[in-house]
């Protein structure tokens, strides 16, 4: 109440001095420009009768012209506004009229600005004005520029499409991937029980053949269990208390065999304790691990550093090792799912796409930097649980 109380003496004030300054020959319309100026606010007032239409300097600028390039006339808006737009304008203008202002005159529309751009504007207008037939002898109104609160709103719905579609495709993922496993389980039980059965009469080249098919299913069905295992990042985990050394020293204990085969050593100390998704962050350390096995120089045991370092919102972990190292042209492309830049590597070609999808879990970026023949740095950072939801916990 003590607002509206505030709001109508200001708005009895403002009627007062104008009624003054008219009566003193001030133009109300300099008046009104000085109150608007500097902000997103433009005025006009539409004498119908005359076909005249005043318009503030501020309501040309907004889109990008000075007061004297715009005409006074209401044809010199019509030339500027988005065509798809008119119509409605004047369907609005004809019901305020019909309804003698009880049907509110208000629009969002876009103009072009001078330098091709889109504006969008809200313009609110009002009939003041009626003659002794009804019909509207004089109309005033305003523009206010929400072409950023547009581009929030495009922006915010945009996002809200992509996140719909990428859950659209891992539900499609996760269905193919599970259903396709029983008819993949279906060939490989017949072409056994074929090899079986027939294998005096198939010959060399008929075993070969079955082996072949064999082969074939066994790689299409680890395919379909990395997609399904994709699709499920994120459904299932909570969010707990990760001791990061834990992981790293359970990582080396259970490959073991691998790491005193390729002679690798991994060095890691004082990693931090977080909070994280544990068996995803895990299967983070475990991918770039096994990479770095994977893809040492010929001759040369495999080095691992793993290191890390507290952030303002969170943490940076650092992997270097003493391998091939990627070419330049490669470092983005191999975190697209089903992505290999060695081709005799057995691997599906998932999992730098894997580290990537747990990494944005964690609010985070992973990326690489690298020099062919000398190594990979790779980093990824962690936000902190206030940035995580907390609701997993």
């Amino acid at each position: 109440m003590k607002k509206l109380l505030i709001l109508n003496g200001i708005s009895n004030s403002l009627k007062q001095y104008f009624a003054e300054s008219v009566e003193e020959n001030v133009d109300y319309e300099i008046i009104l420009g000085h109150i608007l100026e500097g902000t997103m606010a433009g005025f006009w007032d539409w004498h119908i009768k005359d076909n005249y239409e005043y318009m503030s300097p501020e309501f040309k600028r907004m889109f990008g012209y000075e007061d004297h390039e715009i005409p006074n006339h209401p044809d010199s808006w019509q030339k500027i506004i988005h065509p798809d737009d008119l119509p409605g304008v004047f369907d609005i203008f004809q019901k305020h009229v019909d309804s003698k202002g009880k049907f509110p005159y208000d629009n969002e529309v876009r103009y072009f600005h001078k330098n091709g751009s889109i504006v969008w504007v809200f313009c609110r207008g009002k009939v003041i004005e009626w003659d002794a037939e009804g019909n509207p002898v004089r109309m005033i109104g305003s523009h206010i520029d929400i072409t950023k609160l547009k581009e929030a709103e495009n922006t915010k719905k945009l996002n809200k499409q992509l996140e719909e579609k990428n859950q659209e495709l891992e539900r499609f993922a996760y269905v193919a991937s599970h259903d396709l496993q029983e008819p993949l389980q279906t060939i490989n039980v017949f072409s056994k029980l074929l090899k079986e059965e027939f294998e005096t009469s198939l010959g060399k080249e008929g075993e070969d053949y079955i082996n072949y098919i064999s082969e074939a299913t066994k790689k299409m069905s680890t395919l379909l269990r990395s997609l399904l295992d994709y699709s499920l990042i994120g459904t299932e985990d909570k969010v707990t208390i990760c001791n990061c050394n834990e992981l790293i020293s359970d990582i080396i204990a259970n490959n073991k065999e691998l790491i005193e085969k390729t002679e690798t050593t991994i060095s890691f100390s004082h990693l931090p304790i977080i909070y994280a998704y544990d068996i995803q962050l895990k299967l983070v350390f475990q991918n770039l691990i096994m990479n770095a096995i994977s893809f040492h120089k010929e001759g040369v045991p495999p080095k691992i550093i793993i290191s890390c370092e507290k952030q303002k919102d969170g943490w940076k972990f650092k992997i270097s090792d003493n391998g091939q190292g990627i070419k330049k042209e490669n470092l983005e492309r191999i975190f697209l799912i089903f992505q290999k830049l060695k081709t005799k590597n057995t691997g599906a070609g998932i999992g730098l796409a894997f580290c990537r999808k747990i990494i944005d879990l964690h609010k985070g970026d992973i990326w690489i930097e690298s020099e062919f023949s000398v190594g990979t740095d790779i980093f990824f950072t962690i936000k902190n649980i206030n940035s995580i939801n907390r609701k997993n916990i």
